[in-house]
């Protein structure tokens, strides 16, 4: 019998994005396994939507609030263990998979019994010749961690198969025995470096993390934090906020010295460039519209907040 898989996909007030996404994943050829969307408390009519285009075909659980990635994923999570899955997927809503895809994770996740998770390629949906990133490098740098292969040429160097620090939510596969054993997503963080927390604390009780870059899964990624979008998720606060409760929780005294020291440089250089920013002529906004002195003063809320030890959502 294969696998019994939970794909979890948790949205908010992304009706237009999650709709693609879960109509992808019931196009899968894999026998075994249900649809959960999770509703962070959208107010755009998501699952009314949901329900009026697919019916029973999946299971749609809704939040009052936003929970945020990591309360959002968790409900789903709790959902996926109390019926004995096997294996839980966490999928974004602006992402596609192709009907092979969850076969392929499977079986990639099966070749060992101490993988606990196993991530893949993510391609930009736009542009599938190029990537949206691989996997993550824990490097306690400017903003702690580094993603692989962003933005590069969809190559055979990115199609090989590795131990890494930490995978690509979207798209990742994670085996229920090993989340019975080190717990749920730390919801404390809320959004944003979750995922890098849970690879960490895997790998800590022993288990492996793994890059599988031969499946390949497709991701918008951004759409969330689209300030041209009504609602919009504070990318730069929690950025800031998560950087220093992530090395609080994690680093080594100098893992902390070396976030400080990088984290400060390369946030002086953004600030000069948002001053600059705001002279007549010179462009205001980055490529995906975020205003450049708007983004540093969010991402400077967040720093005070983590140091202040605040956790949760403390959303703008």
């Amino acid at each position: 019998m294969q696998p019994h898989v939970t794909v979890i996909v948790p949205t908010w007030n992304r009706k237009s994005e999650v709709l693609g996404c879960v109509a992808s994943l019931l196009e899968s050829r894999y026998g075994e396994y249900a649809v959960v969307v999770v509703d962070n408390g959208s107010v755009d009519g998501t699952s009314e939507a949901l329900a009026e285009q697919f019916g029973d075909a999946i299971v749609v659980l809704r939040n009052e609030t936003n929970r945020g990635y990591a309360g959002g994923n968790n409900v789903g999570i709790r959902w996926a263990l109390e019926r004995g899955s096997a294996f839980v997927c966490l999928v974004n809503n602006d992402a596609e998979v192709a009907p092979d895809y969850l076969q392929s994770m499977v079986s990639a996740a099966g070749a060992d019994p101490n993988i606990a998770a196993l991530g893949c390629r993510n391609v930009q949906l736009e542009d599938p010749a190029r990537l949206w990133g691989a996997y993550g490098v824990l490097t306690y740098g400017p903003f702690v961690v580094r993603m692989e292969g962003q933005g590069s040429a969809d190559q055979a160097a990115w199609h090989t198969t590795r131990d890494v620090d930490w995978v690509i939510g979207n798209g990742s596969l994670w085996c229920c025995a090993a989340i019975a054993d080190v717990g749920m997503l730390d919801e404390e963080l809320f959004a944003y470096h979750d995922d890098v927390d849970w690879c960490v604390r895997f790998r800590e009780r022993g288990y492996r993390v793994v890059y599988a870059g031969h499946i390949s899964i497709l991701h918008r990624g951004g759409g969330t934090s689209d300030v041209r979008k009504e609602h919009v998720f504070p990318l730069p606060y929690f950025l800031g906020r998560n950087g220093i409760l992530f090395v609080r929780k994690h680093g080594t005294p100098a893992e902390r010295l070396r976030y400080a020291c990088w984290s400060s440089a390369a946030m002086l250089a953004r600030w000069v460039r948002a001053l600059l920013s705001r002279l007549p002529g010179v462009p205001d906004t980055d490529r995906n519209g975020h205003r450049y002195w708007d983004w540093e003063a969010s991402y400077a809320r967040g720093l005070v907040d983590g140091l202040l030890g605040r956790k949760g959502r403390f959303m703008e």
